[in-house]
This record gives C-alpha cells, sequence and structure tokens, in this order.
C-alpha cells in the first residue's frame, strides 16, 4: 500500500490543493457559531461555497433541533435534588422523581430521546452535504461539524488535566457527564434502600454524596449555559478542512468508492445534524455499501483512532475499520512513526456514534495531547495561533491512507 502522496494510482488533486490554516481560519471568522446561531448559517453557506469552488456539489439541508441542552440538564439536576431530599422522607414519591430524571438524563446523553429540551426552545440549524454520483459501488461519507461549542470551568485546562489523570488511575476514561449521571442514579438505589426498609448509616453517606455532586453540578451547568461560545479552530475547523482537502484530493478517483462530504451543524448539541443526515439519507445509503469516516479535533497532538465511543455506553466501532486503522499504525510505528497513532476508548460524542447507531461502519479520528486530551478543548484560546499544522498533516496523512486502504482492500469486494 503506498504512503499519502506516493499512490501507485493518479489521485484527483494535490495535497497542497487546500490550505487547511487559511480554511480555519475562514471558519473561524463566522464567528459565534454556536448550535443554531446566526454564525452558523452563515458558515454553512460560507462552505457551500467552498465545496463549489472545488469542483463539487453543494447543497443545505435543513433541520429543527433544542442547542440548550445546559439548561435542560440543569433542570434535570434541580429535579433530582428535589427528588433525593424528599426521599429521606418519603422514599416512594422521591424514588419517582429520580427515576424518571435518570431516564431522562439517559435518554438525553444517549440521544433516544430528549424531551425537555422541547422545553427550552426550538432553533433551525442546517447540514452542508456534497453528493458524488460516480456510480461506484461503495460510499465514503466524510464527516466534519463546522459549529462550536460553549465554554465553562469544567472545560478548563485543570479541570480536563484532573480528570484524565482520575481515568489513567483507574484505567478507564471519564466522560464529563458521567458522575453527574451516577450521582443520580446513587441517589435512586438509596431511596430504592430506604423503600425496602434498610436506613443503614452507609445509605445516608452514599446518599449524601451523591447530591452533593447534584448541587454541585448546578452552577457548573449555569455556567456553561452562560459562557460564550468559543472559536472553535480545533473543535471543529481542523476536521472541517481537513474534509475538504479529502474530498478535493480523493474526489472522483477512487475506483469502488464515490465520496460524499458531510458538514454538519449542531455537533455541539450531541450530534443532532450528523442525526439529521442519517435519518434523511438512510434509505440511499446502503449500510453493507457505506462507510462512515468522522473528523474531529486534529489541529494538535497525534493521531487517535475510537475503538469504542459513548458519553454513558461506548458504542463499539466497526471491527473492519478499526483492524485497517490498527494496520496503518502499526506499519507507520515500524516505518518512521509519522502519526503516534493508537487506539482509545472515547467517552464523548462524535458525528461518527449516530452513524454507528443506525448500523453503518463508522469510525472517530482524532488528534489528542499527550495528556490524552485536546489542547484548548471549548475554551477561548481555542484560536488558529494555537493550533499545530504538524498535527493537521498527521490527520490528514492518516485519513489518506485508511481512505486508500478501504477502496484496495474492501473495495473489490463490493463489485
Amino acid at each position: 500500500m503506498g504512503k499519502p502522496g506516493h499512490s501507485n494510482r493518479v489521485r484527483g488533486h494535490t495535497a497542497a490543493a487546500i490550505d487547511p490554516l487559511r480554511e480555519i481560519e475562514a471558519l473561524v471568522r463566522h464567528a459565534p457559531r454556536g448550535p443554531g446561531s446566526d454564525g452558523e448559517r452563515r458558515a454553512a453557506r460560507h462552505l457551500a461555497a467552498r465545496l463549489r469552488a472545488i469542483g463539487r456539489d453543494a447543497q443545505t439541508e435543513p433541520f429543527d433541533m433544542w442547542p440548550r441542552w445546559p439548561l435542560a440538564h440543569l433542570l434535570h439536576a434541580v429535579a433530582a435534588i428535589v427528588g433525593s431530599l424528599v426521599s429521606v422522607s418519603s422514599p416512594l414519591a422521591g424514588g419517582i422523581v429520580l427515576a424518571v430524571v435518570a431516564v431522562l438524563v439517559f435518554g438525553d446523553l444517549t440521544g433516544i430521546f430528549q424531551p425537555t429540551r422541547h422545553l427550552t426552545g426550538r432553533r433551525a440549524s442546517q447540514n452542508v452535504v456534497s453528493r458524488e454520483d460516480g456510480d461506484r459501488p461503495g460510499t465514503i461519507v466524510l464527516v466534519a461539524h463546522y459549529d462550536a461549542a460553549r465554554s465553562g470551568v469544567v472545560f478548563n485546562d485543570r479541570s480536563m488535566r484532573r480528570r484524565a489523570w482520575i481515568g489513567r488511575l483507574i484505567h478507564r476514561p471519564i466522560g464529563p457527564f458521567e458522575p453527574f449521571f451516577w450521582a443520580i442514579a446513587l441517589a435512586l438505589a438509596c431511596a430504592g434502600l430506604r423503600f425496602a426498609g434498610v436506613h443503614t448509616s452507609a445509605v445516608t453517606a452514599v446518599q449524601f454524596a451523591a447530591t452533593v455532586v447534584l448541587i454541585v453540578s448546578v452552577p457548573l451547568l449555569a455556567d456553561i449555559a452562560l459562557s460564550d461560545v468559543v472559536p472553535g479552530a480545533n473543535d471543529n475547523a481542523s476536521g472541517v478542512a481537513t474534509a475538504l482537502r479529502l474530498a478535493d484530493r480523493y474526489g472522483d478517483s477512487l475506483d469502488h468508492f464515490d465520496v460524499w462530504v458531510v458538514l454538519t451543524g449542531s455537533e455541539e448539541a450531541f450530534a443532532r445534524g450528523a442525526r439529521a443526515f442519517v435519518r434523511r439519507h438512510r434509505r440511499e445509503l446502503d449500510r453493507s455499501r457505506t462507510v462512515f469516516l468522522c473528523v474531529d479535533k486534529v489541529g494538535a497532538g497525534t493521531v487517535r483512532y475510537a475503538r469504542r465511543e459513548g458519553l454513558l455506553v461506548a458504542r463499539s466501532y466497526h471491527s473492519m475499520l478499526v483492524g485497517l486503522c490498527d494496520q496503518i499504525a502499526a506499519e507507520d510505528a515500524e516505518d518512521d512513526d509519522r502519526y503516534g497513532a493508537r487506539s482509545i476508548v472515547s467517552r464523548s460524542v462524535t458525528d461518527a456514534v449516530p452513524a454507528r447507531g443506525a448500523g453503518y461502519p463508522a469510525v472517530s479520528i482524532a488528534c489528542l495531547g499527550a495528556r490524552g486530551y485536546a489542547p484548548h478543548y471549548h475554551q477561548p484560546t481555542d484560536v488558529p495561533a494555537n493550533l499545530e499544522p504538524e498535527a493537521l498533516e498527521r490527520a490528514f496523512g492518516f485519513c489518506s491512507e485508511l481512505i486508500e486502504l478501504l477502496d484496495e482492500e474492501i473495495g473489490p469486494e463490493l463489485l
């Protein structure tokens, strides 16, 4: 298999046809790009124009969404605190409240259902979709979100570093919402024990600790809700620029795959754009012939590919795709180790999660720093000046090899 830039086949455009830093700077200028915002809509128009400029078709596909997830979970937290306090004197009533909240939080964080958000206001968002109709048997869908997140204390470097340290200590990554959800679950379990007649000091201690976590979560969620939207250079203008480069290089040049580009809105509202795209196109995209390649946060660090991902339940990505990523990482390590690539279990959610949940082969590619998280994540310092050009090249090279491997090793089986 050829390395990027040294393929045995003639590809479409050269790797230098698109300047990633210039693309990132142009996208960041459309600030703030919060989910469902005017800035997000301006960014969508800009990206559709960029896709047309490199010779591709581009359309915007609107969808409705409810972006105020911090407010929704703030309501969940308050209800859970009330339920926990009530359960001390009335375990049944408090337990019912806690059970309802646990179901609502689980549904929201997994994307199954999100009724509480419907109380917080609807907004319109849009995906930018560029098809390729080359009548090839397979389709590679390059996915990257172009919206940006709100900041907050829970995302500062100290908090991220502490969570990464605890994750290494227990040999398990900790998602940002896991303490919140498990505090509700523990309070519910304690209410159940009280209902069963167990009133020990241990139950009281556990319920007290869980309630403290819920109380602390209230100002933290309020802080996110009131914070500004960050520039989003790494998360995820870097992924958008990389997807554009890959589309420019491989569009209409693979033997067995058409290349689609899907630049999603409202990913920071828990992948609402990707969910809307999958719902809209699931009948025309064959699950046995379509691959989703998600590029998210590739502007700093070395390459990571998720073998499992999810905020609460980490869903396994397709074994074939993870195996190809393993192959590239192993070959590169034996060569010059340009990518520093390795697999991870991710306790976040990217646009690959809805695709995998719908049964498509999918994988998510990122770059992370030495401590195991993306530098400047959801912070005002996520600006183009803090990007690492070397990381952008690592991600582009790794994804290029993956696309070529798919075309050379998997593509012939689709005929």
